[in-house]
């Protein structure tokens, strides 16, 4: 019973991974695809959209994007929106072959924003930013650096459970 139980909170918490996949692909799509694209090639709802979230999050990241920012976007696009599109297919059938790329996945998406959020508090003041303002912005930004650093240990843990070879008794 134990283990069903195990199953089913590890299928459960699947279900939240493919979920945030799938919530995610349009975000990337839109949001995320505005450190590359130019503010006069973008389409007007995702300069909406884009001046929307500066404006009310004080986001000077997303408003002036520093080219390391640029580098971990261009990532994010190349190989983070592919995966999720696929991550959350293969989720759905349980697939493990998943199960690095989950690793790959959730530590680069949680150092990126950790990069991110040392930044806002780093350079916060100078652009403009009070400490609650530094507070709220690192607000938007948590969620992504905490489910990804769990995929990370949760995928990390499944790995090494199916690796772990069983001891033999000695006969």
């Amino acid at each position: 019973m134990q283990s069903q139980d195990k199953g089913n909170k590890m299928r459960g918490i699947d279900v939240f991974y493919r979920w945030y996949f799938l919530i995610h692909i349009p975000m990337t799509a839109i949001m995320d695809s505005c450190l590359l694209i130019k503010e006069e090639n973008r389409h007007p709802v995702q300069q909406f959209l884009n001046d929307v979230h500066i404006s009310m999050n004080k986001d000077f990241l997303m408003a002036d994007s520093p080219l390391w920012l640029k580098v971990f976007g261009l990532f994010e696009l190349a190989f983070q929106l592919p995966l999720f599109v696929i991550g959350a297919s293969m989720l759905k059938s349980g697939n493990k072959k998943i199960y690095p790329w989950m690793i790959v996945y959730g530590f680069n998406a949680s150092f990126t924003t950790l990069v991110c959020l040392v930044y806002v508090w780093a350079d916060g003041p100078a652009n403009g930013l009070n400490i609650i303002d530094m507070v709220k912005l690192s607000l938007v930004y948590i969620p992504f650096l905490i489910i990804p650093a769990t995929m990370l240990v949760d995928y990390s843990g499944r790995v090494m459970r199916l690796v772990e070879q069983p001891k033999q008794k000695s006969q």
